[in-house]
């Protein structure tokens, strides 16, 4: 298990969660400065409608969790296999200085956030199940 900075107990609970669900070593972190994370889990499936068809996630947990959404989430690059463009939802941004690899936005905003429900992990899957459904 890799080690972290030290951050608050919803943080960490997060993290260990995340962990758990997408495994230990799928998840890397870098503190952010302020006392939150950037977190990515690499090697998810998003399926045939991409190219890649696996990619990894990456978003921030800010200091401010559990009362601050976790949003925008980024992707690797991904197409369409359809040929069509991405909805107004995603787009072509620079995230975390990833070498060579510009990155995909996605901004899906929790309106009515509960905390209790909509923690990191439950977000992540829903941002790939969202994204699959594309």
């Amino acid at each position: 298990m890799t080690t972290h900075p030290v951050t608050t107990a919803p943080i960490d609970t997060a993290l260990a969660e995340i962990r758990a669900h997408f495994g230990a070593d799928a998840v890397s972190i870098t503190a952010d400065g302020s006392g939150g994370l950037y977190v990515v889990i690499d090697d998810l499936l998003v399926g045939t409608a991409y190219t890649p068809a696996r990619t990894w996630l990456g978003f921030q947990i800010s200091t401010a969790y559990p009362d601050a959404d976790i949003y925008p989430h980024y992707t690797s690059t991904l197409s369409r296999t359809d040929g069509q463009p991405h909805g107004s939802a995603i787009q072509q941004v620079t995230w975390q200085g990833r070498p060579n690899e510009p990155a995909l936005q996605i901004s899906r905003r929790s309106n009515h956030r509960d905390s209790t429900v909509d923690t990191p992990v439950n977000k992540a899957v829903r941002i790939l199940a969202w994204l699959t459904a594309q």
